[in-house]
């Protein structure tokens, strides 16, 4: 089977299908990763690691192993900018083709996997298209396949305690599909369109490195109470209260 980047025979590795780091919270003392499911009858599975498959051959998991390396630092030990006024964090000195690479590849890697702990999401042509602008590492423009962050209305500690993988949105944001997902204690919104002239650009990583990060209210936040109570009722976290 070809990598599925590059599109070459090559033998393909383990690969992610999200960063390791985005799972540490999830992981016990023994470094197990907890899979949850909404369904009560179905018990929390445990594996040493997170979600992996064989997509990518060497050169092409290490290609997007850079990225996700950076975005690792800024998340978790860049000393970076930050500005806040009443709506969002803004995250100052990114990066904006690592970083908006990055954000590209998750919503991607999660279309082409087959694992069934992640949604079964189709982007259509917008694959292969996000395909070719990973491989030749071109970020595109701030409206291109751009990622919306948010900062949940909830504590950290519950927020912290489960990955929810991208899934499409039950309607359209300003006439574009767009796919939800929690990551890293972040609600994402991965706006699919290469040319979403309709939503405002400056909710997208700013080409000048500048990464707002929303405080959320209103429809996210109820998303996140309804799924941190659907897992609560069947035991699969710590009350949400």
């Amino acid at each position: 089977m070809p990598c599925r980047l590059c599109n070459e025979n090559k033998p393909l590795m383990e690969s992610h299908i999200f960063p390791e780091w985005l799972y540490s919270p999830l992981y016990d003392e023994n470094h197990r990763f907890f899979v949850l499911s909404t369904d009560a009858n179905k018990r929390r599975g445990t594996r040493p690691k997170g979600i992996y498959e064989r997509l990518l051959c060497h050169e092409c998991e290490q290609r997007l192993s850079r990225w996700e390396g950076y975005a690792r630092n800024v998340f978790l030990e860049l000393p970076l900018k930050v500005i806040e006024d009443n709506r969002a964090f803004v995250f100052a000195g990114l990066n904006y083709a690592s970083f908006k690479l990055f954000q590209m590849s998750l919503i991607w890697r999660a279309s082409i996997s087959d694992r069934p702990e992640v949604h079964r999401i189709d982007l259509g042509p917008h694959s292969e298209k996000i395909r070719k602008m990973l491989y030749e590492e071109l970020p595109g423009e701030v409206y291109e396949y751009g990622s919306i962050l948010m900062l949940p209305a909830l504590s950290q500690q519950l927020m912290q305690q489960f990955v929810y993988p991208p899934e499409r949105l039950p309607r359209k944001i300003d006439g574009h599909t767009a796919y939800r997902a929690i990551l890293g204690g972040l609600f994402w919104l991965f706006i699919v369109s290469n040319h979403s002239s309709r939503v405002p650009h400056e909710v997208f990583l700013s080409e000048n490195g500048n990464l707002p990060v929303f405080k959320v209210g209103g429809p996210a936040v109820m998303f996140m109470q309804q799924l941190a109570s659907d897992f609560f009722a069947a035991g699969m976290l710590n009350n949400p209260k």
